[in-house]
């Protein structure tokens, strides 16, 4: 369909994106409606790697056209959707890649993400595999020309989700100032509120879906939850590691509020 209006939501992951997908797919049967559809992972390690200043930004889009670029043009229905984290990297690139592109960019409070994706990756076989022994699984603050060596070494794991949220927010904020329709939303404004439906209400209007009401306590019951493991919640850590997180994410959670 050549019409098919492309749709990307994109996050540093632990946002929700398996529940957005799944709600669209129910609601609304004019969208084909994904959760990291096709070859997206292979996409975000050239992504680190382009970052990081050992891949080309040639060889990335490349890479896109061969491993998803025919999705969209193959869709048979108005709207394609793909809540996707493993796309954040291909904002700067999205006019590019994606015709009339739309982009939902989901932000969750650094305090909660990086105890869920601690937890998470350590719960789950393919996600400890992927975070700990795979390459370019995830950004790399050296390489990427912010933190000294010296410095990025010493890096705690703790430390590095707190520089990955802040670098990830910063890479797809960058749409704010783009051609791309883009909007951004705060996840504890769907999920940790008694009123979900306003904000999605905004969500479904920039989307060009209609509204939809009746699914507030759609909101209460999120997918893929990371259990609690050893790591615990931000009001039970350390003062140290309170003021990492205040370093490295502090200007970004005042913008974001």
């Amino acid at each position: 369909m050549k019409d098919t209006q492309p749709i990307l939501i994109i996050s540093t992951g632990r946002t929700g994106t398996i529940f957005f997908s799944r709600l669209f797919a129910d609601l609304y049967p004019v969208s084909a409606s994904y959760h990291e559809r096709g070859a997206s992972r292979p996409i975000q390690i050239l992504t680190n790697l382009h970052f990081s200043h050992l891949f080309p930004k040639g060889g990335l889009k490349l890479a896109w056209k061969l491993l998803k670029g025919k999705e969209i043009e193959s869709c048979e229905k108005y709207f394609h959707i793909d809540a996707n984290c493993f796309l954040y990297g291909l904002a700067p690139l999205a006019p590019e890649l994606y015709p009339n592109l739309k982009v939902i960019h989901i932000v969750r409070d650094p305090r909660a993400y990086v105890t869920s994706h601690l937890n998470f990756s350590r719960q789950k076989g393919t996600s400890f595999i992927a975070n700990y022994f795979v390459p370019f699984w995830q950004p790399n603050p050296f390489l990427v020309g912010e933190i000294p060596l010296s410095k990025a070494s010493g890096f705690t794991r703790f430390e590095k989700y707190c520089w990955i949220w802040d670098f990830k927010n910063r890479v797809m904020e960058g749409l704010e100032n783009s051609t791309t329709p883009y909007l951004r939303v705060r996840f504890e404004d769907l999920f940790n509120t008694n009123n979900p439906e306003e904000l999605f209400g905004t969500i479904t209007d920039f989307m060009g879906l209609p509204r939809t009401t009746g699914i507030r306590d759609r909101f209460r019951e999120p997918a893929n939850t990371s259990a609690k493991t050893d790591f615990p919640e931000w009001p039970q850590w350390t003062s140290r590691q309170a003021a990492q997180l205040q370093s490295l994410c502090g200007a970004r959670m005042t913008k974001y509020g």
